[in-house]
């Protein structure tokens, strides 16, 4: 019994804590910050995670060519079989590879487009560049200002609230895009 009161009490407290922290966030707009940041960073992760799966299906392509090569030069009758079963591995990891590859790109792009309709909300062209170049284009501050022609304390500190107040204004959210 004191145990159900505690964690009676406990979500309690949470629950509490959840609606500030929501008030908070749209008094601020920093909600919109968040979510436009966790777009980005899924994005950039499954980016990595793309190229990494494009490097070792280049590995596995070259390994299946070497041994074709290695393999053809000694063909010697019964390891033969044995031979073409280890290139065949290698082509079936290539497949494997290839589909989870697949589904990566599908979300990698629902991500950016996802992020491109939020951005097409803002209607200040110089906020939805700076934007764009964050966001869409992933560059790093000291990129998005050097490709405005701003400092990097103007574009960090000034424009960029200010392009988030914009998102805010619009209503954007995850749920509302």
């Amino acid at each position: 019994m004191v145990q159900e009161k505690k964690e009676k009490s406990s979500k309690n407290s949470k629950s509490k804590q959840s609606k500030q922290n929501n008030q908070s966030s749209k008094r601020t707009g920093i909600g919109v910050h968040i979510s436009i940041e966790n777009i980005f960073k899924k994005a950039s992760r499954l980016n990595m995670q793309i190229n990494a799966k494009l490097e070792e299906i280049s590995y596995w392509r070259a390994l299946a060519s070497k041994a074709e090569v290695v393999f053809s030069a000694a063909n010697t009758g019964s390891s033969t079989r044995k031979n073409r079963s280890r290139i065949e591995d290698c082509v079936c990891k290539i497949a494997e590879i290839e589909e989870t590859l697949q589904t990566d790109m599908l979300d990698y792009i629902g991500l950016k487009e996802t992020a491109m309709r939020i951005i097409d909300k803002v209607d200040v062209p110089e906020y939805r560049s700076l934007l764009m170049h964050r966001y869409i284009f992933g560059k790093k501050w000291e990129q998005v200002a050097d490709s405005m022609g701003y400092s990097y304390v103007h574009t960090v500190h000034r424009l960029h609230p200010k392009a988030l107040k914009k998102l805010s204004e619009a209503g954007v959210g995850i749920g509302n895009e």
